[in-house]
């Protein structure tokens, strides 16, 4: 990573930590792996929280040439060790908070245990005791490109995550790539809202702003007014906006426009935003916001919004539902069911075409070769482009709901039923039929203080759906089932409310 000695590389709120510093305590770490014989060959597996130590102890891993192995920190003790058996890691680095939970897990385990803060019994590496020299040398380590730089674990929606492997020479285009995708500046001054929960979070924001010689400013979980006061007393220039939070970032801006002197980048990804959502939060943030569609095997996002999308001249059938234009380097296409390439604005199932997309699963061969196929990534997700090139993403293809032989994808309905009065979150399934094969079916929480008519919701949807795609049934409750990564488990609603 490039490093300004002077200027922060970290900042929490209270400290901040200079580009200088963290490279030394990089170097003292990787140091102390090479010393333990821990280099090429062998996977260090980190359960951290968001911190400068956590991005440290990533970059240390390979500088001693290992393979860091990214294990979502919300994960029970009982998943974090079905991802151990998984990938049989060399070395386990735990941040202090996961100390104690970890502690008899890994407990005469035979690791080697890397402790950040709470160092549990049987410690081989206690960071907080390494010596950290300034203008230390680096490890001499002879690593091949094509070896595994990071395994990325999925979220999954059903079964065992899986470990997503990008090499060592990839993820070096990744971060190359990535300030000139997301419009980022050297100096870039981020407002880091997600977590190392997602991997490519590591190297999709963190890494690449390091390479820059920018600040990653941990912000996760902040109400959005403090979030905002945050950027505009530390004078950032990227954020990244989570679904949820649309409408209260959007509010908060409003409430504190002087955030927009120095805020450049907006950036959303990952999951869908309803299109009044997205229109509302345009509105105040104007052409800094940035949509893209990737996911981790995908490495970098292959597709991205640029300020004139949201001018008036926009050449997109609807813009406000699309993740932008296909990158020059990359490309999308549309299969049909027969494998032949789809007309432009035919629904079909999402294949890509990149020099970031990932090397496979970690010992899954079959599932590797179900999805790269000739070269070319299926996503697993439906969707279609536009005349002008625009991608709009349908939702997964394992989601697609086929009623009296119509298909019906779910984000659309989603789409409609979020506008609906009193909702504040939808999720749209397929449950069995007899007449039909499979119905429509929703389940909707309601928004705090309100009580929701489901026979209003179904009228609401009735007016502005064809009658094949309008849910039969409608559940009211509390919440959805969510995975670790936060996204909606719609295996689990279906078997709680499919009758056949």
């Amino acid at each position: 990573m490039a490093h300004r000695s002077r200027d922060g590389a970290f900042r929490d709120g209270v400290s901040a930590r200079t580009h200088g510093e963290s490279h030394a305590r990089v170097l003292a770490l990787a140091w102390a792996l090479v010393e333990r014989g821990i280099g090429p060959g062998d996977r260090v597996a980190l359960v951290v929280e968001s911190t400068a130590d956590a991005v440290e102890a990533y970059l240390a891993v390979n500088v001693a040439g290992a393979t860091a192995v990214q294990v979502n920190d919300r994960l029970q003790v009982a998943e974090v060790a079905e991802i151990l058996d998984a990938v049989t890691p060399r070395a386990v680095v735990h941040t202090a908070g996961h100390g104690p939970r970890l502690e008899l897990l890994l407990t005469g385990s035979g690791l080697d245990i890397v402790s950040i803060g709470g160092a549990v019994s049987g410690t081989t590496i206690d960071v907080a005791s390494l010596p950290v020299v300034p203008g230390a040398s680096v490890p001499r380590v002879a690593v091949d490109p094509d070896a595994p730089s990071v395994i990325g674990f999925t979220s999954g929606t059903t079964g065992l995550p899986k470990g997503v492997v990008h090499t060592h020479a990839g993820i070096g285009r990744i971060v190359r790539h990535m300030p000139s995708h997301d419009g980022f500046r050297w100096g870039s001054r981020c407002a880091m809202t997600g977590t190392l929960a997602f991997a490519a979070g590591i190297w999709g924001v963190v890494l690449p702003h390091l390479y820059v010689g920018g600040e990653i400013s941990w912000m996760a979980g902040l109400p959005a007014e403090e979030w905002v006061d945050r950027m505009v007393r530390e004078r950032s220039t990227f954020t990244y906006a989570p679904t949820p939070l649309f409408g209260s970032f959007a509010d908060a801006v409003r409430a504190r426009p002087e955030v927009l002197e120095s805020l450049e980048v907006v950036l959303h990804s990952g999951s869908a935003a309803t299109r009044e959502a997205t229109e509302s939060l345009v509105d105040a943030v104007g052409g800094r916001f940035t949509e893209t569609y990737g996911m981790t095997e995908t490495g970098a996002p292959v597709t991205t919004t640029v300020p004139d999308d949201w001018a008036p001249w926009s050449q997109a059938d609807d813009v406000l539902s699309s993740a932008g234009r296909v990158l020059p380097m990359a490309r999308v296409l549309v299969l049909g069911a027969d494998g032949a390439e789809a007309a432009p604005g035919e629904v079909g199932d999402l294949v890509v075409d990149s020099p970031f997309v990932f090397d496979g699963y970690w010992n899954d061969p079959e599932q590797t070769a179900e999805t790269l196929r000739d070269g070319l990534l299926h996503t697993g997700d439906r969707g279609r482009v536009d005349d002008a090139g625009y991608v709009y993403v349908s939702g997964r293809s394992k989601d697609m709901i086929v009623t009296g032989g119509m298909n019906v994808y779910p984000a659309e309905v989603e789409r409609v039923l979020a506008q609906a009065d009193g909702v504040a979150d939808v999720a749209v399934f397929g449950v069995g039929h007899e007449r039909w094969g499979e119905t429509v079916a929703a389940a909707v929480v309601a928004r705090p203080g309100r009580t929701l008519d489901v026979d209003a919701v179904l009228a609401f949807a009735r007016e502005r759906l064809a009658g094949y795609k309008k849910p039969t049934v409608v559940h009211v409750v509390d919440e959805l089932p969510r995975n670790t990564n936060l996204k909606v488990r719609k295996d689990v609603l279906r078997e709680r409310y499919d009758p056949s």
